[in-house]
């Protein structure tokens, strides 16, 4: 690539700070490399019916850099790449298909070079995992299959280029690129042996609504217990789309930052959790000892692993409890 060159850069599909630290991380590369680069951040991005990143998010955490600027735009009615630009589209978890045509329309004589960034351990699935996952979340039939499949589709066909954290040819070697952006948040802290506290980090299934508030709070406490037989004592933090007050009961890590950018869960002694994508960031990035425990009821969502998912969780995570 032409160290002079201008780049644009569309971006959709963004849904947690955490995708934006995987877009910052090809953003910081592609600067090493450009004259000038222009982020075109197109949101709405939600999760369980809420908007979960604001245009402060997107400030705060892409690069800070006299050659880049970022615009906001509502939808992907109105692209205004200049003539001399670079064109990059860069998706989350999988090439969005109306975006890329609009774009496909909008510049039709211009070579569009499209990046997959990691949604999380969903983007090592297969269209079954990602088809259950959104049935999870309240997707009907037969529209998740259907959009399941062509999601798959589309990113096979589409990708030109996968920005991953995980490298399954390389015995899921982590990316040095992606990992640094997430670290440069931590700073020098790491896990302290020493500390007395695991944390724990919980997850929506109440407010997706596959259990009920009393069966996880039940299971929390059953993790409690065994923690403190070993002499430790239990920390919730809470997943951002959860209810706090849910843990007033508990020791509860607040910090409004992902789990694998706040150091204070990174300075626990251990971590434990469900099969999430932080449990598993937080073990690989720093090294932070961590357990996956089987939530009763929901032993299925185990079972239901994709077999690259089951190989990269092996990689890094003790065997579920």
């Amino acid at each position: 690539m032409d160290g002079q060159a201008d780049w644009r850069v569309f971006v959709t599909g963004v849904r947690s700070v955490t995708h934006l630290v995987h877009i910052a991380s090809y953003v910081r590369d592609l600067l090493t490399r450009a004259r000038s680069v222009r982020v075109s951040y197109i949101g709405g991005g939600r999760f369980l019916g809420h908007a979960t990143v604001t245009h402060d998010d997107v400030l705060r955490m892409l690069p800070d850099d006299d050659r880049l600027s970022i615009n906001f735009l509502a939808g992907t009615a109105c692209w205004d790449a200049e003539p001399g630009e670079r064109l990059v589209y860069v998706a989350v978890g999988a090439p969005g298909l109306k975006a890329w045509v609009l774009l496909r329309r909008a510049y039709p004589r211009r070579h569009l070079h499209v990046v997959v960034t990691d949604e999380g351990i969903g983007t090592y699935g297969n269209w079954r995992t990602r088809r259950a996952a959104w049935r999870r979340q309240g997707g009907g039939e037969p529209w998740t299959s259907a959009r399941a499949l062509a999601v798959a589709g589309g990113g096979r066909l589409l990708t030109g280029e996968r920005w991953a954290m995980y490298d399954e040819g390389a015995s899921w070697a982590i990316d040095g690129r992606v990992a640094a952006e997430f670290t440069r948040h931590v700073g020098d802290v790491r896990p302290d042996r020493e500390s007395r506290r695991v944390v724990m980090l919980t997850q929506p299934w109440v407010e997706i609504g596959v259990l009920s508030e009393a069966a996880y709070l039940d299971h929390i406490r059953s993790v409690a217990r065994f923690v403190e037989r070993d002499g430790r004592s239990l920390a919730v933090r809470p997943h951002p789309a959860e209810l706090i007050d849910r843990y007033r009961r508990f020791d509860v890590l607040t910090g409004r930052m992902p789990a694998e950018l706040d150091p204070e869960v990174v300075g626990c002694s251990a971590a434990v959790g469900g099969t999430s994508t932080a449990l598993l960031n937080v073990a690989a990035l720093y090294g932070l000892p961590a357990t996956r425990v089987v939530v009763p009821g929901l032993e299925h969502l185990d079972a239901g692993l994709g077999a690259s998912q089951r190989r990269l969780l092996a990689t890094y995570l003790a065997e579920p409890q």
